[in-house]
């Protein structure tokens, strides 16, 4: 057994005068409503997410597909993309304010439009496309209609997802602060507090809860006086917003931290990019959320968030104890409307109450911000330093093979319960003959947090490599069955007059759908994809007669189903 302390340094330390952030002046009602109805919201900038933040408005359609989407302002469309996840169908449009909007969930695109990509898309004979346009190619006047509403993509329902980006840096800007005139002078809801005792990984130890009562927009511990059994500590809190005009609640815009009434730590949801969302994993309780707890937000950066969303001179995120003395702390919680809730609490720290924590000899000490290696006879992994947030206390564990299908041991890479922020190479031992011809079909699967990840590595001598984003179980399979193709509302040699559509659903047994290909009357064909679903929308290129629709469907692992249909229309 063996004591795994961190080592901690003291922050930097506030004037009482000091801001933890600049103030903010973006162009008022520049932007339209991109919708031609109220606005009303489903989601706001910075709600927590899987793996992401949100980046910008959902924008209610009534339950509906099809509306009418409207340029925010005048400009160009700069990009369009079309993905199976993601935005699904989406328009981004240049402005010359040095602004990006973004429209996305899309159906149709406006007409010019729609035909551009449309003729593209066949010309490649590829359904997802990324399109760059010059400034002259599509320009749009403030109001111009652009596209309709949908539910393609990642959504999980009609709505337009709508974002503002600086255009330069790319980052995400909160509509909000770019006032659209939705009404909100209802303060932020503050449901917990707890704080971490950080003498050791937050991944170890769990968060203790604060006790609360409310007294208008105004919270208090239900101890007089909270007694801390650490001299290193952190804050987190799990708060929502709501607005006037819906019944959801939101995420919060801005949170700060005072102890002796001097500002001390503090994050504010506004101005980043992408790929800094994925760190939601570390400003958040991961191990909490996933085990079904409430989303917990860190007033302060843990070692190894690089996160821009966090007040930029606040040192490590700890504040130290020096003493026995009773401390007054105070959290302000705002939303993007300038509603602000207050809690405040008085603390001490008292020795008596400390408990160390051991953890098992096995353990391979992890840090952040630095190389780490796992090397056994059979795994090797390299977790590059953007890895991990926090120390992680990492165990291996080899699991034999319990599958006939199994190509190597199984490898417990430690939990899913800790965050990766970067993507990490796996190298994984076969168990099979140099000659073996299963060689061909092998992948590399990862089963995480109800996710089955297969993919074809490259083979080094009798290693497979393969990247990776999470942990979990890693495995080296055979995969010799091929995807499976079932018809979806219809029949094959079926009369099809009558629909406007025809759709498969389209499975593997390991992993994803490498290829999918569709020919009609020996021509390439698209189709578009959510989910399993893959789906042809009639048009002119499908015209009322008999016709041969071929499909072929190949896996990670180079299996693949070729199926013919006849149907009439």
């Amino acid at each position: 057994m063996k004591h795994l302390f961190l080592f901690i340094t003291l922050g930097f330390v506030f004037s009482s005068e000091a801001q933890l952030f600049p103030a903010i002046n973006y162009p008022a009602k520049y932007f339209r409503n991109p919708m031609g109805i109220p606005l009303q919201l489903s989601a706001n900038f910075g709600e927590l997410r899987t793996n992401h933040y949100h980046m910008g408005f959902d924008i209610r359609t009534n339950q509906r597909e099809n509306l009418p989407v409207y340029a925010a302002a005048e400009g160009y469309i700069s990009r369009v993309k079309i993905e199976r996840y993601g935005f699904g169908r989406a328009i981004y449009v240049n402005h010359p304010n040095g602004y990006t909007t973004l429209y996305a969930h899309l159906n149709n695109f406006y007409d010019p439009l729609n035909s551009f990509v449309k003729d593209k898309q066949y010309l490649e004979e590829q359904w997802e496309q990324d399109i760059v346009f010059a400034p002259g190619q599509f320009p749009v006047l403030k109001g111009q209609f652009i596209a309709n509403s949908g539910n393609t993509g990642g959504s999980a329902g009609p709505h337009l997802h709508f974002e503002i980006r600086d255009t330069k840096t790319e980052n995400n800007l909160n509509p909000w602060l770019f006032n659209f005139n939705l009404a909100d002078n209802i303060a932020p809801y503050i449901f917990r507090l707890f704080y971490y005792d950080r003498r050791y990984s937050t991944y170890e130890v769990g968060p203790r809860e604060v006790k609360l009562k409310k007294a208008g927009t105004y919270y208090s511990s239900v101890e007089n006086v909270v007694v801390l059994p650490t001299p290193a500590f952190s804050v987190g809190i799990t708060a929502e917003d709501k607005t006037n005009t819906s019944p959801f609640l939101f995420g919060i815009y801005q949170a700060e931290l005072f102890i002796d009434d001097t500002a001390r730590f503090g994050f504010r949801l506004n101005d980043f990019s992408y790929s800094d969302s994925r760190s939601v994993n570390g400003a958040t309780d991961y191990k909490t959320k996933i085990n079904g707890g409430p989303y917990i937000q860190h007033l302060s950066r843990l070692p190894g968030n690089n996160s821009k969303i966090f007040a930029a001179n606040a040192g490590d995120g700890v504040y130290i104890i020096t003493d026995t003395l009773i401390h007054s702390a105070e959290i302000n919680v705002y939303d993007a409307a300038g509603n602000k809730s207050v809690t405040r609490f008085r603390f001490r720290y008292d020795s008596s109450g400390s408990k160390a924590i051991t953890f098992a000899s096995n353990t391979i000490t992890m840090l952040p911000n630095q190389q780490n290696e796992l090397k056994h006879d059979e795994i090797e992994v390299n977790f590059p330093p953007s890895s991990f947030y926090h120390t992680v206390p990492f165990v291996h564990i080899a699991q034999q093979a319990n599958t006939l299908a199994a190509a190597s041991k199984g490898h417990l890479l430690h939990t899913i319960q800790v965050p990766v922020n970067d993507s990490f190479t796996v190298k994984i031992k076969t168990s099979l003959a140099t000659n073996d011809p299963l060689r061909n079909k092998v992948v590399m699967q990862l089963l995480g947090n109800d996710k089955k990840v297969a993919t074809k590595g490259t083979w080094e001598d009798d290693w497979m490599v393969a990247k990776f984003w999470d942990l979990g179980k890693v495995q080296l399979l055979t995969d010799t069955i091929p995807p499976t193709i079932v018809l979806a509302g219809w029949r094959n040699n079926g009369n099809l007059k009558a629909r406007k559509s025809l759709s498969f659903t389209i499975r593997d047994d390991v992993g994803e759908i490498k290829i999918f290909k569709a020919l009609l009357d020996g021509k390439w064909l698209m189709f578009r994809r959510k989910s399993y679903s893959f789906i042809h929308d009639f048009d002119e290129r499908t015209s009322e007669g008999k016709h041969e629709l071929q499909i072929l469907v190949e896996d990670q692992a180079g299996n693949i189903t070729n199926k013919t249909y006849i149907f009439t229309r």
